[in-house]
């Protein structure tokens, strides 16, 4: 494969097209985020680097799912958005293993304390629920805490608008005999405002596993999936917001054993349960605010034995697990005078686990064996203060210094630093370095689950290094952003094998070094014609003790060293918007196998009816090239998905 025929291919694209109406230019040094310093500020006051998801740029990913959104992102992999409907994403960030970024709702953490490295579930986010997604890069543990070690994804909600009573349905169609419908209406009340929403999807899906013989007659692993979602707005007073969140998920996923394994009555049903709250009160010099959040996931997995795959590890297996967690916190954001902002808190959590299992060995003669972790015994809890201080109004010089001290109930005590230079120059050149520590606490599987589990764990403790340039250019047409960082993390949490049952266990043991670099570009290339394009170089090494000496080698799993993403937008006119995406990943590794590199080509076009109606199609992987993002299973080839928005 010739990756330079198709970079050229895309150019002469855009060379050729000939525009017919504009979009606005804008500034990404302007651009409000509410993720850098949990206030807003506009992106050129803070030397983190902020990417901003519009509610616009959203509409025009018809038919994606979260995961494929992010996965086109600068130095972000979404490992598993391209394989079947229900599959659970890993998410990677520079080189980080799955764990490292901190995923919020409306600036609440999510995730779910039963999975080995506390992943949150991205299936159960609809993203017709969402307004806009800030992606903070960098170590951010010291206004964030545990897991934002190589950046924070802010997911946040839509708005309900201005209207007094409003409605949006779609519904859509696709490869896989898959087909989804949403309704949301929303309004307004005085000072009160509300929103709700339901969607349903279903999918025949294909295989999980790969054949890899094309005569296994594998069979199909369907989804199916329901998700409620409400959100309640209260302008209580001019200067105090309440609002509540609610959003409920339930999703059924056939399954298969293991890769290249086909698996006929394996399946997993999956539940989800958000319940937020957040306060928000106004004073003359800044604003107080106070979140609460409670989650409840639950997940069983069966393996029936009417049907007993010659490769797996039982006749008959049933795990179910299930996760709480509580958090709550307060800050607050403080102008002390012109120059010096302050924003201050505290936050705490409490996280819980059940599991159960029952299992039938596939051998002659296994008995049941059945496992019990209980929730009262497997339970973690952490309480955090943190401050940090930010200098602006400086004639463009910007500073962020700040800190962070958590007590894990296990542990005991870690903390965490941050100081952040920027220099802006002109609103037009933003040069910046940011110097920071994270960490990452064990998970509640790492710590308890039956055999494996270490109760010893210490955190994973992070140092990162990053600097960099952003610049807008020729008038606003050409957005342009280059930075490169470094990573060293110790104590890493490893799963140690053995050869004594129960064969292996949890365990600090390595250290882990990862370094590299970006760069995008936005140019907005002449009226209605817009080009995006990211690169990313990813690298790194673990070293480990071994024979009494260090001993270092590449551990990047299924991470790329070079991914290159590209968009080229056409407004033709008013009403009819076309784009073509180019998205070439490198070489990759799982486990010690290689992977080579692979491209694919996606088109879309979408026509509104003015503000009524639109329809739109996307066409995916036009190539059908076949690529593996994890070995034995399927990612999709060639596959097309069409609806209609309908606007009341």
């Amino acid at each position: 494969m010739k990756f330079n025929i198709y970079t050229f291919s895309l150019l002469l694209f855009a060379r050729t097209a000939t525009a017919q109406d504009s979009i606005s230019q804008r500034s990404q040094l302007n651009e409000v985020t509410v993720t850098a310093a949990k206030v807003p500020m506009k992106a050129g006051e803070t030397g983190k680097i902020v990417t901003v998801l519009s509610r616009e740029y959203l509409d025009k990913q018809g038919g994606k799912s979260i995961s494929q959104v992010l996965n086109e992102q600068a130095g972000m992999v979404v490992n598993g958005a391209s394989n079947n409907r229900g599959s659970i994403q890993e998410v990677y960030m520079r080189g980080a293993p799955n764990g490292n970024v901190l995923i919020l709702v409306d600036g609440m953490p999510v995730s779910d304390a039963s999975q080995i490295a506390n992943t949150f579930d991205l299936n159960f986010i609809s993203p017709d629920q969402i307004e806009r997604i800030e992606i903070l890069r960098g170590s951010q543990s010291t206004l964030y805490g545990s897991n934002a070690v190589t950046g924070v994804i802010n997911i946040i909600t839509r708005k309900t608008g201005d209207k007094k009573l409003g409605a949006s349905l779609n519904a859509g169609y696709g490869s896989y005999n898959s087909a989804a419908a949403n309704v949301n209406v929303y309004g307004n009340v005085r000072s009160f405002s509300w929103q709700a929403g339901y969607k349903q999807e279903y999918s025949d899906g294909q295989s999980d596993a790969y054949d890899k013989t094309g005569s296994g007659g594998f069979d199909k692993d369907g989804f199916r999936q329901q998700t409620a979602f409400a959100k309640l707005g209260l302008q209580a007073t001019s200067r105090w917001n309440l609002q509540y969140l609610f959003n409920w998920s339930n999703y059924f996923h056939d399954l298969d054993v293991m890769g290249y394994t086909d698996e006929k009555d394996y399946t997993g049903k999956y539940k989800y349960l958000l319940n937020s709250f957040s306060s928000e009160y106004k004073f003359k010099t800044g604003s107080w605010h106070v979140l609460y959040s409670y989650q409840q996931t639950r997940r069983k997995q069966i393996n029936d034995s009417s049907w007993i795959s010659p490769m797996g590890y039982g006749k008959y297996d049933d795990t179910r697990f299930t996760s709480g967690i509580h958090q709550a916190e307060t800050y607050v954001n403080w102008n002390i005078s012109r120059v010096v902002r302050l924003i201050g808190g505290g936050a705490f959590s409490y996280t819980r686990m059940q599991q159960d299992n029952l299992n039938v060995g596939n051998y002659d003669g296994a008995e049941a064996v059945l496992s019990y972790l209980s929730p009262d015994s497997s339970h973690t809890s952490q309480t955090s203060v943190y401050a940090s201080v930010l200098l602006h109004n400086l004639g463009g010089f910007n500073l962020e210094a700040g800190g962070r001290l958590n007590h894990h109930s296990l542990y005991g005590n870690n903390q965490t630093f941050s100081f952040n230079p920027s220099y802006l120059i002109n609103n037009r050149h933003k040069i910046f370095i940011n110097i920071s520590s994270a960490y990452r606490v064990p998970s509640l599987y790492q710590l308890y689950t039956a055999g494996y589990g270490n109760r010893n764990l210490k955190p994973e403790s992070t140092v990162s290094y990053e600097t960099g340039y952003q610049a807008t250019l020729a008038g606003n047409a050409l957005n342009i952003r280059v930075a490169g960082f470094a990573r060293k993390t110790r104590d890493l949490i490893v799963f140690i094998s053995d050869t004594l049952p129960p064969y292996g266990g949890y365990d600090n043991a390595y250290r882990q070094r990862a370094y590299g670099g970006e760069a995008e570009a936005a140019w907005h290339i002449t009226k209605g014609l817009d080009l995006t394009v990211n690169y990313s170089y990813t690298d790194g090494k673990i070293t480990k003790l071994q024979d009494g000496k260090d001993t270092s080698y590449y551990n990047l799993l299924r991470i790329p060293k070079h991914a290159v993403n590209a968009t080229l937008g056409y407004q033709v006119t008013r009403a009819l918007y076309t784009s073509a995406t180019l998205k070439y990943t490198g070489e990759r590794y799982d486990n010690s196998q290689p992977m080579g590199d692979y491209y694919t080509i996606d088109l879309y076009g979408e026509y509104k009816f003015g503000n009524l109606l639109k329809i739109f199609a996307g066409f995916r992987n036009i190539t059908d090239y076949q690529y593996f993002d994890i070995l034995g299973y399927n990612s999709r080839r060639f596959n097309f998905n069409t609806g209609i928005v309908v606007n009341l």
